[in-house]
């Protein structure tokens, strides 16, 4: 009876034991798949629109230590039936959960987007372009389609609705929900006053941008900002033809592509509606993204006659005169320094 009862307490710890040391092993083996230190080295995953999870494999496998273990942890999780497109970054130390859970959620890593003072439309489609999963022909198609929906005579009126500045922005972001956002941007920008202010000056938001854009490629100094918005108004309300150095740049580069840079006027008689030497008035568009700040210059300019303005060489800053005969002294002696300079 003794040996009999010894017998059956022996079997009933070695199951407890082997019960437990299985429950163990599971245990470590569940721990390892999800929570222990499965990412190698930091890294930016990119997962395209519509990806499968056999590419999500692809693409981050050569991050981690074992490739296996976050197999069967994503198809536990069921992340294979779950695939968010996205920008994610992964850091050297995480786990499995800890990298599934993020892609789950969608929890991405935010795109620093810069919008410039490009000259125009496909200037800034190709910046998009480099930052964002739609490239720039997908960029340039929407904005075509956009302008043509909209009933807009050229592409570049669509320049208005940008800014330039940094924007935080999802890497996947569609064309689409990108304009909206912006659009959002210029309809809060024109506040009653703002649009109060344009028509006291005689100008459509168009026209305001336009001039804007001049301003934009004339300052270099801020301050001297709307005093640049004032003397074009002026010039522009007595009938005057503009004379503005960046018109004609842009009317060169237009007709090569905005491929070749130019940095000094030498022909200011290149037939182009946009050169402001030949043709009275504005041009027809802006002649690149002006900023917001540039724009507020124009529907707040300074109270002046000045009519004329001319850089003073190698300050950032400009000469200003209601006299024709005053700036062709200033004029002249900013040509002889950017000669003197080797300048062309």
């Amino acid at each position: 009876m003794y040996w009999e009862f010894m017998k059956n307490t022996l079997l009933t710890v070695l199951f407890i034991f082997l019960l437990a040391f299985g429950g163990l092993s599971i245990g470590i083996s569940y721990y390892e798949k999800n929570y222990s230190a499965n990412v190698n080295q930091d890294a930016d995953i990119y997962i395209p629109t519509n990806a499968s999870y056999d590419q999500v494999k692809t693409l981050i496998a050569p991050y981690l230590k074992d490739a296996e273990s976050f197999d069967k942890a994503a198809k536990s999780q069921k992340y294979t039936e779950n695939i968010r497109a996205g920008k994610y970054k992964i850091k050297a130390g995480e786990s499995n959960k800890e990298v599934i859970r993020r892609l789950l959620l969608g929890i991405q890593e935010e795109v620093h987007l810069q919008v410039k003072n490009y000259d125009d439309i496909y200037e800034l489609a190709s910046g998009l372009g480099k930052k964002l999963e739609s490239d720039s022909l997908v960029f340039i198609k929407y904005f075509n389609d956009l302008a043509s929906q909209r009933g807009f005579s050229d592409v570049e009126e669509l320049k208005t609705y940008f800014i330039p500045e940094t924007y935080y922005v999802n890497w996947n972001t569609s064309p689409q929900e990108l304009f909206s956002r912006f659009e959002k941007i210029y309809d809060d920008f024109w506040t009653e006053e703002r649009t109060i202010k344009a028509q006291n000056q005689g100008l459509s938001r168009m026209e305001v941008y336009t001039l804007a854009s001049i301003v934009q490629r004339e300052y270099m100094k801020k301050d001297e900002l709307p005093v640049i918005a004032s003397l074009y108004l002026n010039r522009l309300h007595k009938g005057m033809k503009l004379q503005s150095d960046p018109t004609v740049i842009y009317a060169e580069r237009k007709v090569l592509g905005f491929k070749k840079k130019v940095n000094r006027v030498k022909n200011v008689s290149v037939d182009s509606p946009y050169n402001t030497y030949k043709y009275k008035g504005l041009p027809p568009l802006p002649i690149c993204i002006p900023n917001d700040f540039v724009v507020d210059a124009v529907l707040n300019p300074e109270n002046t006659d000045y009519l004329f303005m001319c850089a003073i060489k190698n300050t950032g800053r400009h000469a200003f005169t209601s006299s024709a005969e005053e700036h062709m002294k200033n004029a002249k002696a900013y040509r002889d320094w950017l000669d003197s300079q080797g300048i062309k």
